[in-house]
């Protein structure tokens, strides 16, 4: 897919997260020692709400990083699994703070999410301007403004196949002025293709999930 790393990245940490936000004086994570952490982009817009996102890796085993955050807020913390993640949840006035938290070798690796809860948008329609099959849930829509290419990533769910779906975005892309530009492949499971429009480029991926739904992910750069 033409899309980087990080924002690949972004959209699978925030599928599990409630949203973040970028501003200085917003609260942050405390860290452990030997933590480091990684900035996943300047600006991030997670379904209508201004994000701040990082990743991090850390010695510390996940037990007892779910434990140093028990602590450090004084147990005023939501702890939730997600398959083998730990999602720790701390509310700071305004604010949300999201830690997800896996393990990798002997330590952990995870994502960190600030929200303004009080800033809610109200009116947000998740991907509006692209198309969706009829009965499709689109749960995620998120954009790198300020990225030297502008992109946007939008997720949805839907019980069409693979192929289905392909057929309905290369009608309803193609009406909309997107010329085909890589005729991709398509197997049993899943769909590649990808598009252009002037100096954008899009790159739709869809993906079987379970027995009766799909996975469709939108990528748009210069959106």
């Amino acid at each position: 897919m033409r899309t980087s790393a990080r924002h690949l990245l972004a959209w699978a940490a925030c599928a599990a997260l409630p949203g973040a936000a970028l501003a200085g004086s917003w609260p942050s994570a405390p860290l452990p020692a030997g933590t480091r952490t990684d900035e996943v982009a300047q600006h991030i817009v997670f379904n209508g709400l201004d994000m701040h996102a990082q990743t991090f890796a850390s010695p510390h085993s996940q037990d007892e990083l779910v434990a140093f955050y028990r602590k450090a807020w004084d147990n005023e913390v939501v702890v939730n699994r997600l398959g083998p993640a730990q999602i720790i949840g701390h509310r700071d006035g305004d604010y949300y703070i999201t830690v997800q938290v896996s393990s990798s070798g002997s330590g952990s690796k995870g994502n960190i999410g600030i929200v303004d809860v009080a800033d809610a948008p109200k009116h947000f329609v998740p991907g509006k301007g692209l198309p969706a099959p009829a009965g499709s849930k689109v749960f995620n829509d998120i954009a790198y403004p300020d990225d030297s290419v502008p992109a946007r990533t939008v997720a949805m769910r839907n019980s069409l196949s693979p192929a289905q779906n392909t057929a309905y975005f290369r009608e309803h892309l193609v009406a909309d002025g997107w010329k085909v530009d890589d005729a991709g492949t398509c197997g049993a499971t899943d769909c590649v293709m990808r598009y252009e429009r002037g100096d954008s480029k899009l790159t739709l991926l869809v993906m079987r999930e379970g027995a009766s739904q799909s996975q469709v992910l939108i990528n748009v750069l210069q959106p």
